[in-house]
């Protein structure tokens, strides 16, 4: 009995003549040609995600449609809501309404979300296809099938009368289309904290508005630089815990020793190994056309190299050595593919020994620029928000004000905790921090009479919610 899938994977790369996942599911949404799109366009990916999450897309023949969202004096939507009111005066109060409603709707052509259910309406004009990629995979990953976060954003139900006049005329979705599933979640603790923090945050509606952006763009470049510390970890790596990565806070000083310029758990790190996600995702993608699939119902799971070791392991020592035989005979193979031609040695023993051999074969028989475009993706998703350049340092990961704030608000939630508690609820979202911008962030929170000094220790002082 085969193990290994060699003959299915020989046969689909000689006919793709190019490097291909094949059968199994993809986990990042990113392109081999680089758009930098994603670079401070992410909150256009927002309603393509909520509508995705929620089975829904526009109706673009509806009476609501999106373009009516405009700061046009000709605003046919603002017009129809003001034709549901009765005025008890002339038309002026009517032409004012409608003027206060355009701002009250609009910002510079583009929607205001006053309410949740209202990022639904926020259109995809530009780069359809690769932002339509990140709304599936924000859907099939961080949401997840999550029913409550799913109803945040399909409830209508409001507190005050003109939110509620103004949804209430709203029509212009519809059913989406079904969609195969393109996506494979690997870390699940990341996911539980975005869904717990989304979660929280929409007991509070206006903060809610302003933050679901900035807490999702996080979550979406977290994830990203997790993967690729995992996969560098082959089969070390353990994907049911968070690898904290050092960051700075935007308004201090910094020096070359410090831990966010660290080479190993800083953005160095991820802006030097980003080249190697293509040939990491591949080389997976290669070891997952295996017999352990769980569910082959349509496409194959994505089964990272730690956890397809520990199933091999699980399955005995025969079963182990047969299967490191098959997989040196497929490295032997893809070697002489067309495409390829490579000549690295394989001196492999181990299974663990055999992955890297692959690994760097596949590394070897991808194309650089490929490769690097490929991982600049990550590079596109931090810029401006998370990435700081800091002199001769080079870039480092970097908290602004604003999101310290929202990730304190999100760690912390309704009842105070432990300052110490609190940077460890950091550390459970990807974030470490050092001891001095820790001290930054008591000063500052001590600033802003969020903390209770019992005294100067870090056990004795607590951190109050924000919201």
């Amino acid at each position: 009995m085969s193990h290994l899938y060699i003959e299915h994977l020989n046969k689909h790369l000689i006919k793709k003549n190019k490097h291909d996942v094949g059968e199994v599911l993809d986990v990042l949404p990113f392109l081999t040609k680089r758009t930098g799109a994603i670079k401070g366009n992410f909150n256009q990916v927002l309603g393509e995600f909520v509508r995705f999450n929620s089975s829904l897309e526009l109706d673009s023949h509806a009476y609501s449609e999106i373009e009516t969202f405009t700061t046009d004096e000709q605003n046919k939507y603002s017009e129809h809501i003001a034709s549901k009111v009765e005025f008890l005066d002339d038309s002026d109060a009517s032409y004012d309404f409608v003027r206060f409603l355009n701002q009250y709707l609009s910002n510079e052509d583009e929607i205001k979300p006053i309410h949740p259910y209202l990022f639904n309406y926020i259109p995809n004009e530009r780069f359809e296809g690769e932002f339509k990629k990140y709304a599936q995979f924000l859907s099939e990953t961080l949401a997840l099938e999550n029913n409550e976060i799913k109803e945040i954003f399909i409830n209508k139900k409001s507190e005050d009368i003109l939110t509620e006049l103004v949804l209430s005329q709203l029509d212009g979705l519809k059913e989406a289309k079904w969609k195969r599933r393109q996506y494979q979640q690997l870390l699940a603790p990341l996911v539980k904290c975005y869904q717990e923090d989304l979660i929280f945050l929409s007991k509070h509606k206006d903060y809610f508005l302003a933050s679901f952006p900035l807490l999702t763009h996080f979550y979406t470049l977290m994830y990203a630089m997790q993967l690729l510390f995992k996969f560098e970890q082959f089969t070390n790596a353990n994907f049911d815990e968070v690898t904290p990565l050092y960051f700075a806070l935007e308004w201090e000083a910094i020096s070359k020793r410090r831990s966010a310029a660290d080479e190993i758990l800083g953005y160095k790190f991820i802006k030097e190994n980003a080249k190697k996600l293509f040939p990491h995702i591949h080389t997976i993608s290669h070891l997952s056309h295996n017999v352990l699939q769980e569910d082959k119902e349509d496409r194959l799971n994505f089964i990272p190299y730690s956890t397809l070791y520990d199933r091999i392991k699980n399955k005995g020592e025969s079963f182990e050595q047969e299967f490191l035989h098959e997989l040196k005979e497929w490295i032997n193979l893809y070697k002489k593919l067309p495409f390829t031609n490579i000549t690295i040695e394989d001196n492999s023993e181990t299974l663990p020994e055999a992955f890297k051999v692959l690994f760097a074969c596949l590394q070897k028989g991808t194309s650089s620029s490929v490769a690097d475009k490929f991982g600049k993706n990550i590079e596109d998703l931090a810029s401006d928000q998370f990435v700081k350049s800091r002199g001769s340092i080079g870039n480092v990961l970097n908290i602004k004000h604003e999101f310290l704030l929202l990730i304190t608000a999100v760690s912390v939630k309704d009842k105070r905790i432990p300052l110490n508690e609190l940077f460890h609820e950091f550390e459970k979202r990807g974030i470490a921090l050092d001891r001095y911008s820790k001290k930054e962030v008591m000063n500052l929170f001590d600033n802003l009479n969020i903390i209770d000094k019992k005294s100067d220790s870090g056990d004795a002082q607590y951190v109050k919610p924000i919201l």
